[in-house]
C-alpha cells in the first residue's frame, strides 16, 4: 500500500510540473489552485478517510470469519506417569458469527455513517469555494496593487518635473525658497509612498503565490463577472438551497438523529448466530482426536454497565439537539454573509461611476491649475494640491473597480456556486462517488450490494 502511495505522489509531482509556467488569466489560475491547491487535496483525502466510516459500519451487518490455532501441554500432578510424559494436543477452530437480530440498531448506524460521508463531501466544496475565492481575490489584488505602482511612478515623475520647474522659476526669482521646498517635500513623499506600493505589491505577489502555487506573471485583466440575480431576495432563495455551510448541518444533523436513534436501542437483545468447526489430536498423533461443526444461538441482553447506556443516550441526544442549532445558525450565517456580500456589491458599483466622474473632474483641474501656475496665476502649493487630489481619485477608482469585482464574486461564494463545476472550468472535477464505488466493491465483491441487501430482506423477515 504505502508503494502506491509514493508512486501517487511522484505522479502528482509530474502533472505539476507538467501545468503551465505561468497563469496569465484568471481561469488559468482558478484551473491552477483547483488542481493544485494543497488545502483541496487534503479535504479530498479527508473524504476518503471519511468514506471508510460507511465500510466499518456496515461491516456490522456482515458475517465475520475467525480461525485459531491452539497448541497445549497439560500434565495431570496427582499421577505421576503424567508428570513424566505429559500430554500435548493441537487444536484448530474455524468460526463463522453473524448478528441475526439488534433491533436495527447496526443499520441505523450505517445510514449514518453514509450521512456523515454527505456532510464531508459538502465540506469538501466549502473548501473548494474558499480557495477558488481566494484565488479571484488575490489575482486582483495583484493588479489592483500593480496599478497603484504605476499610479506612484507617474506621480513621481510629474512631482520631479514640478521641483525642476520649481527651481527654475526660484533661479528667475519667481518663487521662493518656500515654494521649491514644497514641491520637494511632495516629491520625497511620493518615493516613499511608491516603495510602500511596491511592498503591498510583494505581499499581494506572495498570497497570490500561496494559494495558486506559481509567482503572477503578466496577468491580464480579468473577464467580467459572472451574471447575478436580479434581487437579494433570489440569491438568497438559491444560498439556502445549495450554500455547503447550510446543507453540511443539515447532513450533520440528520446523521445525529440516526445516530440518536441507533443508541436508543442500547438495551435490546442481541442474537447472534455462530457455525463452528473444530479439529485437533495430539502432538504426533496420526487420527484426529477431535472433529466436530457446532451451530450456536446467543442471545445477549445488557441489564447493568455502571451507567453507561443511559449515559450514551443523553450523550448522543444531546449532540442531535447540538446540530440542530448548527443548522440554524447555518442559515443565519448564510443570509448575513450574502447580504453582506451583496451591500458591498451595490456600494462598489455605485461609487464606480462618481470615481470616474471624480478622475475627469480632478484631470481638468490639475491640467488648468497647472497652466495657471506656470503664469504666476496659482502657486506651486495649489499645482501640489490639484496633483495630489488627482491621484487619490484615481486610486479610489481602482479601489473600487476591485471592490465591486471581488463582491461579486462574494456573492456567487455565498450563493454556494463557488465551484469549479459551476464556473465551467473546462478540468476534470473530482468525483467523490468513484472511492465510495471502489472501497464498496472490496468490501462486498462484485455481487455484495445484492447479498447485503438479501441479508438485509432475511433480518428483516427474522425481526431484526
Amino acid at each position: 500500500m504505502f508503494k502506491r502511495l509514493k508512486i501517487t505522489g511522484l505522479s502528482l509531482a509530474l502533472a505539476t510540473l507538467s501545468l503551465p509556467a505561468v497563469a496569465t488569466t484568471l481561469a488559468d489560475a482558478l484551473v491552477l489552485a483547483y488542481q493544485t491547491n494543497p488545502q483541496i487535496i487534503a479535504q479530498q483525502a479527508s473524504l476518503r478517510a471519511t468514506d471508510e466510516n460507511v465500510i466499518s459500519a456496515r461491516a456490522n451487518l456482515l458475517p465475520t470469519l475467525t480461525q485459531t490455532l491452539q497448541a497445549q501441554r497439560a500434565a495431570q500432578l496427582n499421577r505421576r506417569s503424567d508428570l513424566r510424559d505429559p500430554r500435548g494436543v493441537w487444536t484448530f477452530n474455524t468460526t463463522m458469527t453473524i448478528q441475526l437480530f439488534d433491533g436495527g440498531a447496526d443499520r441505523l448506524g450505517v445510514e449514518a455513517a453514509r450521512m456523515g460521508v454527505l456532510a464531508a463531501r459538502q465540506a469538501l466544496l466549502q473548501v473548494e469555494q474558499n480557495i477558488l475565492l481566494s484565488t479571484v481575490t488575490a489575482y486582483v489584488d495583484v493588479r489592483r496593487d500593480q496599478q497603484f505602482v504605476r499610479l506612484a511612478l507617474n506621480n513621481v515623475r510629474v512631482l520631479r518635473e514640478q521641483v525642476r520647474a520649481a527651481k527654475d522659476r526660484f533661479e528667475v526669482g519667481e518663487v521662493t525658497r518656500t515654494d521649491v521646498a514644497q514641491a520637494e517635500a511632495r516629491l520625497a513623499a511620493a518615493l516613499s509612498q511608491l516603495e510602500t506600493n511596491r511592498g503591498l505589491l510583494t505581499q499581494s505577489e506572495n498570497a497570490y503565490t500561496a494559494v495558486v502555487g506559481i509567482p503572477p506573471r503578466n496577468l491580464r485583466n480579468p473577464p467580467a463577472a459572472p451574471k447575478l440575480p436580479s434581487t437579494v431576495a433570489k440569491a438568497e432563495a438559491v444560498a439556502i438551497k445549495k450554500h455547503p455551510r447550510v446543507m453540511q448541518a443539515q447532513f450533520n444533523a440528520k446523521s445525529a438523529e440516526l445516530t440518536a436513534k441507533a443508541t436508543f436501542k442500547n438495551r435490546i437483545p442481541r442474537i447472534n448466530g455462530q457455525v463452528g468447526y473444530s479439529m485437533g489430536t495430539n502432538f504426533g498423533g496420526d487420527e484426529l482426536t477431535t472433529d466436530d461443526v457446532t451451530a450456536t444461538i446467543t442471545g445477549t441482553f445488557d441489564i447493568y454497565q455502571g451507567g453507561r447506556l443511559d449515559s450514551n443516550r443523553r450523550r448522543d441526544l444531546a449532540l442531535y439537539q447540538q446540530s440542530l442549532s448548527n443548522v440554524q445558525q447555518s442559515g443565519y450565517v448564510t443570509r448575513q454573509s450574502l447580504r453582506d456580500a451583496w451591500a458591498s456589491w451595490k456600494s462598489a458599483s455605485a461609487s464606480i461611476k462618481s470615481n470616474r466622474e471624480q478622475v475627469r473632474s480632478a484631470q481638468v483641474a490639475f491640467d488648468g491649475v497647472r497652466e495657471e501656475a506656470k503664469l504666476g496665476a496659482r502657486t506651486t502649493l495649489d499645482a501640489l494640491d490639484a496633483e495630489q487630489e488627482l491621484l487619490n481619485a484615481r486610486s479610489q477608482l481602482v479601489t473600487a473597480i476591485r471592490n465591486q469585482y471581488v463582491a461579486q464574486y462574494q456573492v456567487l461564494s455565498e450563493m454556494g456556486l463557488m465551484t469549479a463545476q459551476h464556473l465551467n472550468l473546462g478540468v476534470p472535477i473530482y468525483n467523490p462517488d468513484v472511492n465510495a464505488r471502489a472501497v464498496t466493491k472490496k468490501q462486498l465483491g462484485n455481487l455484495g450490494e445484492k447479498r447485503l441487501k438479501l441479508l438485509d430482506k432475511l433480518k428483516k423477515r427474522n425481526g431484526g
